[in-house]
């Protein structure tokens, strides 16, 4: 009884391997630069005149330049951030200053956004992007959605869902260790 029992767990953790496996090769199918490509307007019908939707687009500018003190402006002091993985950078942030840790170890990886879609009610914003690095060594490019929880005019908490956690964390667990 208990061998019948182990050869059928065997089997079904050999259907998962295979199955993961085909789904790491759909990720990487899915996410490819060229199937998505950069709207010109990434600003949903509707979403034009939301206060929420403003505080985010002057996040993202900030961070396109770069800019850790700018970035500061749109962000609560008790801000909480959630990254998903088992890397060096995945797990919650909370507060300015692990907050600007983590954005800082993000520019040593050469990692950028590029918005894909941004939509936005009085208190929340859905932001898709393309993630990427073009760095020496390791890379990454892979699309990531962002949800945004705004309070009193500053972003509050936000949750990350990677495109491809695999592939995520691959890359940061390469770049950081």
């Amino acid at each position: 009884m208990l061998k019948k029992l182990a050869l059928s767990l065997l089997g079904v953790a050999s259907i998962a391997l295979v199955s993961n496996s085909i789904l790491a090769d759909d990720a990487k199918a899915i996410n490819q630069e060229n199937l998505w490509p950069k709207p010109a307007n990434p600003v949903a019908s509707g979403s034009e005149n939301s206060a929420a939707l403003k505080v985010v687009q002057g996040f993202f500018g900030a961070y396109a330049k770069g800019d850790l003190v700018a970035i500061k402006q749109f962000v609560a002091e008790d801000v909480e951030w959630h990254i998903p993985g088992r890397h060096k950078l995945a797990g919650t942030k909370k507060g300015i200053a692990e907050f600007t840790e983590f954005f800082s170890q993000l520019g040593k990886a050469g990692f950028k956004a590029e918005v894909m879609i941004l939509a936005a009610n009085d208190t929340y914003v859905i932001d898709a992007h393309r993630g990427f690095s073009n760095t020496d060594g390791e890379n990454i490019d892979i699309n990531w959605i962002l949800l945004y929880q705004i309070e009193n005019g500053k972003i509050k908490r936000v949750q990350n869902f990677s495109g491809d956690l695999y592939r995520s964390d691959a890359f940061f667990n390469s770049f950081f260790n």
